[in-house]
């Protein structure tokens, strides 16, 4: 996610959504693109996820959430990845956290760090139709991305 360089801080429009914090799921599940906030307040504590969509070019959605968070917290992020999605990918922090699914990658693909690993040994979790949880301890400041794909891709392989 870029830096807001505008100076109009327009977070105050955003639907805002209640993190669920409890004995059984504690987080938040993400099945629509649009951008929003999730949020929780605890023992003076905020937490604060700014969840936004982005469509970079026709055949692809970008979708990121960075964590302004009082202190450390750990709980899930659950994403539906797309069941049309031809490929996708998850960066933290800029660098690749789940790499591509299928073989078939665009020929531009938005820049990241990538493992050492070449793509042959490398197994992703990520999977058309069906959410994708990551659960980290998050803290302010990390920036989560997923990029789905949704183009046919094999004849650039």
């Amino acid at each position: 996610m870029n830096e807001n360089v505008s100076g109009v801080d327009n977070t105050e429009e955003l639907p805002v959504i209640k993190l669920i914090f409890g004995d059984l799921f504690e987080g938040f599940a993400v099945s629509d693109f649009s951008d929003k906030i999730y949020e929780y307040h605890h023992d003076g504590k905020n937490f604060k996820v700014i969840q936004k969509a982005l469509q970079s070019k026709p055949d692809r959605l970008f979708v990121g959430f960075l964590f302004l968070l009082d202190e450390p917290k750990r709980f899930r992020v659950d994403v539906l990845v797309p069941d049309n999605c031809t490929n996708a990918r998850v960066s933290l922090q800029g660098e690749e956290l789940i790499g591509y699914f299928s073989p078939d990658i665009p020929d531009d693909p938005e820049p990241m760090i990538t493992a050492k690993c070449s793509h042959q040994q490398k197994i992703s979790t990520l999977h058309p139709g069906e959410f994708q949880s990551i659960n980290f301890r998050w803290e302010s400041g990390d920036v989560l991305k997923f990029y789905f794909y949704f183009g046919d891709y094999s004849a650039s392989v």
